[in-house]
């Protein structure tokens, strides 16, 4: 009997609209050579009998800035959750709110950085009991909005110097379920936003897209706060530094 392991499964998303981005329009590397995954639908990449390790998937679509997400490899599937962002030909630009940011670090630039950006969705999703508590791998969420929440999906608990990025694996009745425990305890009403993940090019750069002027907090790789951004429609410059 041939027995085959899922190593990784990727699901894969539009970051701009929130929609699904079917694996057949994307090109993979893994590790730095190509690769072909099995494209499922819903957006899923499968990746099986990768090595133990850590690994890297890079993917390039047209229209989007080229995105990667680096996995360990082991007895577990891992899931991973990736948004791809309008870059050069990307369809919608005209409907944009764009954003350039700018990273310094003791006044260089802060270049192959990772941050999280966080802004709010079209569903509002909080916290809906008085203490979810560290290492709990599950909440009670209130939702409200006319869309669903995306699910599975990554979110910032935003909640200050507490803040966290979480991936939410399932969300029914009002009960969400976490790939991960909790690594800080939040209050009741704290706000889960869309987050996504970016890398600041060798300048120090990144560029991201709304759909429509909002507040956009900005995060380190653990979800740590580092600065909150008001956009306004068109063009948006800024600059922060660590």
């Amino acid at each position: 009997m041939i027995r085959i392991h899922v190593s990784a499964v990727c699901r894969v998303r539009d970051g701009f609209t929130g929609k699904i981005l079917e694996g057949s329009r994307l090109q993979c590397d893994l590790d730095g050579a190509r690769c072909r995954p099995t494209a499922k639908p819903g957006g899923y990449l499968v990746l099986t009998d990768l090595p133990a390790g850590p690994h890297r998937l890079s993917l390039r679509c047209p229209g989007y800035q080229e995105e990667w997400v680096e996995f360990s490899a082991g007895r577990d599937t891992q899931e991973l959750d990736v948004t791809m962002k309008p870059g050069r030909g990307y369809p919608l630009q005209r409907d944009m709110i764009r954003l350039t940011l700018t990273v310094t670090e003791g006044g260089a630039p802060a270049s192959g950085r990772i941050l999280w950006l966080a802004a709010p969705g079209q569903t509002e999703l909080k916290i809906a009991q008085t203490k979810a508590e560290a290492g709990s791998a599950s909440l009670r969420l209130f939702a409200k909005g006319a869309a669903a929440p995306a699910v599975p999906g990554t979110y910032l608990i935003s909640d200050g110097k507490n803040s966290e990025i979480v991936l939410l694996r399932a969300l029914e009745e009002e009960m969400g379920e976490l790939l991960a425990p909790l690594a800080r305890p939040h209050s009741r009403s704290r706000s889960l936003l869309p987050a996504q993940r970016y890398h600041t090019d060798g300048e120090g750069v990144l560029t991201a897209a709304f759909r429509e002027p909002c507040a956009v907090e900005v995060c380190g790789p653990e979800g740590e706060l580092l600065a909150g951004l008001e956009l306004t429609q068109g063009e948006n410059h800024h600059t922060i530094q660590l």
